[in-house]
């Protein structure tokens, strides 16, 4: 009865694949979050010293969320990817993970650096003449990063949508 018991308390597939989809639905949102601020901020055209305060506030929260967006990746998204990767093993997707999640290194770096140059009013004040160039910078490596984490999603997350949902 033991194993009856135990096998009781562990989730369908189908179940798992539903609170990861959640999981990554939602990140995707702080994704669309983050676009719609990075886009706000190039699309400002007054970087001078004499009008620091909102656009200091907006590199601000920008970089809060960036921070908030990689963590969520790191930590909570590609870690359950890659469990579900492990878990269905469906032909090479742990390999296509481990080397989409190295190749995801670079834009992290440059995330980290503009988030280190800007993420206070004082730092923001020092380097605000070099922040559209760092805008667009940091614009590529997140294109890149968001192909990548959709190349992850949709070769990790969609085979084991085909498996669940047959069980």
């Amino acid at each position: 009865m033991a194993t009856s018991a135990s096998s009781s308390l562990m989730p369908s597939p189908l179940m798992q694949w539903r609170r990861i989809e959640a999981l990554v639905r939602a990140w995707l949102e702080q994704r669309q979050q983050l676009i719609v601020l990075l886009c706000g901020l190039q699309g400002l055209n007054d970087f001078e010293e004499g009008h620091p305060p909102p656009i200091q506030g907006r590199v601000r929260d920008f970089c809060q969320l960036l921070m908030d967006y990689i963590s969520a990746g790191y930590f909570e998204v590609y870690r359950e990817l890659v469990r579900e990767a492990r878990r269905y093993r469906d032909a090479p997707v742990p390999a296509v993970a481990d080397h989409i999640l190295r190749r995801l290194d670079l834009s992290t770096e440059e995330a980290l650096a503009f988030n280190e140059d800007y993420d206070t009013d004082d730092h923001c004040l020092v380097q605000l003449k070099q922040l559209p160039e760092r805008l667009d910078r940091l614009t590529q490596a997140l294109e890149e990063r968001f192909a990548l984490e959709d190349q992850l999603i949709l070769s990790v997350h969609q085979a084991p949508r085909r498996h669940a949902l047959r069980h």
